[in-house]
């Protein structure tokens, strides 16, 4: 039954929502097969290729998930026809002005409902696709791997919008080493959206020297900024330290470290052509997390590799509770950033405070680390993201900053600790400060001699995170050095610290 209805609109909802739906509920999702009748440079002759969104575009256009070449078939029109789910039904959308299309021999001016059974053809020497919707059970997107959803997902949610993931929402700049402002708007008109975006870039480029001078004059700015990156409690890692640990006399010589304490938030971003999108979840928040960070006297600003690329550490399970968080136009930037897909990689914008110097900004991929730690996991088809543990000491980070802090470490020593030596730790667990904003005092002691694959293994009694990346101070007669990093802790009392031997 052919009948006029709204214009037809390729939607961001059609095509990644039902993606994501078809990933995550499975159940409650029907799928449909085209079986291509004849061979072209993308599909052999009687091949089935199974449709799993809501809507789908034919056509030579290398965003079209039903593709066909120009040298096979010339007379199909780039965006030539679209099938698209209305209820329980599907219906073909002529979409092309020049270029007929045919359903069972027939021509249709605009839509169609089609039937099992059905066969489709795009001008009239075009290729032909019989429509199939599988019985039963097996018309459920439940009945395909998830291996194969994943494929299924990235080349037909993500193939329409491979360019304008870059012009996603949010644009985060950062250039002269600071931070610019960003805004964020999604709606359910997404080339609206990519067109305000492109305008939003353009003003903010002409505008960011102006933008980096209101940043540091105004006080309301970074009180925005301290709400904006609120840290958010993360599953990772736990941290290792014990307040007031030592007597005033400790406090009083660790005191002058406490200006090149620095206490980090940071926020997971997905970075496409230079382009930053903030992970925004649903509750208006953010993925993101809190830690500490120090400044050594030959201008490195250190601290763990868990607070710089959080997302390595995360189990699945993290991982999922992560995405399930996310405003939906953002989980497949997110799955592609996590999985490296299309151009789209993870990074973290982290803002660095200490209690008496200026803020620090940083971009993780600014920070030198250890990736003996990593390896990569198969998500399957192609898909996969890295794993880090931090084991054999690779829990480390730095960035070259050019400014001199007061903090020195001793390399050697750091190695080579007695057991049983007392060490004090200054940090920012749970994101807490003093009353003047400052680090909070701890200590610990040694477990053992010397390293344990590749650490300091301690004891002590530990809080939760947010120390992590924390310097540790060891007492060499009456002057306190850096020896290490505040890493993980086990059980209730027993923790580990990456010696700073290994930044070598």
């Amino acid at each position: 039954m052919e009948r006029k209805t709204v214009k037809y609109k390729r939607t961001l909802r059609g095509s990644v929502g039902a993606g994501v739906g078809a990933l995550f509920n499975g159940n409650g999702r029907r799928y449909f097969i085209l079986e291509h009748k004849d061979a072209s440079k993308y599909h052999k002759a009687g091949e089935s290729q199974k449709i799993i969104i809501d809507q789908v575009e034919l056509g030579r256009d290398g965003n079209c998930q039903v593709r066909f070449d120009d040298e096979t078939f010339p007379t199909v029109s780039r965006r030539h026809a679209a099938i698209i789910k209305d209820g329980d039904k599907w219906k073909l959308v002529q979409l092309s002005q020049t270029n007929s299309t045919f359903l069972n021999g027939r021509t249709i001016s605009s839509e169609w409902y089609l039937e099992n059974g059905d066969e489709i053809q795009l001008s009239t020497d075009g290729p032909r696709m019989g429509f199939i919707v599988p019985a039963g059970k097996q018309s459920l997107v439940s009945s395909i791997k998830m291996t194969e959803r994943l494929e299924l997902f990235r080349k037909q949610a993500l193939r329409p919008y491979k360019t304008a993931i870059a012009c996603l929402s949010i644009i985060l700049l950062l250039s002269v080493g600071g931070l610019g402002t960003w805004n964020y708007l999604m709606k359910q008109d997404f080339d609206t959206q990519i067109t305000k975006a492109k305008v939003a870039l353009a003003q903010l480029k002409g505008k960011n020297v102006e933008l980096e001078k209101l940043m540091k004059e105004s006080a309301v700015e970074q009180a925005r900024l301290d709400s904006l990156l609120k840290a958010q409690k993360r599953p990772i890692n736990k941290t290792v330290i014990v307040r007031s640990g030592g007597g005033n006399n400790e406090v009083s010589k660790l005191a002058k470290f406490e200006s090149d304490i620095y206490y980090m938030r940071a926020m997971v971003c997905a970075v496409h052509n230079g382009n930053t999108v903030p992970m925004e979840t649903k509750n208006g928040g953010y993925i993101a997390w809190s830690g500490t960070g120090f400044l050594l006297d030959d201008g490195k600003f250190v601290t763990a590799k868990h607070c710089v690329e959080g997302w390595k550490f995360d189990s699945e399970a993290a991982l999922d509770k992560q995405y399930n968080s996310l405003k939906d136009e953002l989980k497949p930037i997110f799955l592609a950033g996590l999985t490296n897909t299309d151009g789209v990689r993870l990074v973290s914008i982290i803002i660095a405070t200490s209690p008496s110097k200026p803020s620090l900004k940083f971009v993780s991929e600014e920070f030198r680390t250890s990736r003996a730690d990593e390896k990569k996991v198969s998500l399957g088809n192609d898909f996969y993201r890295t794993k880090a543990t931090g084991n054999g000491g690779c829990d480390w980070a730095y960035v070259n900053t050019g400014k001199r802090g007061c903090i020195t470490a001793d390399m050697n020593l750091a190695s080579s600790l007695p057991a049983g030596a007392r060490l004090e730790v200054l940090g920012f667990p749970q994101g807490m400060k003093s009353s003047g904003g400052s680090c909070l005092y701890g200590s610990c002691q040694t477990s053992g001699r010397g390293l344990n694959g590749g650490l300091i293994l301690i004891s002590g009694k530990n809080y939760e995170h947010g120390n992590s990346g924390g310097p540790v101070f060891y007492n060499v007669n009456g002057t306190y050095k850096a020896v290490g990093i505040v890493s993980f802790s086990v059980y209730d009392n027993m923790g580990g610290i990456t010696p700073l031997c290994n930044l070598r």
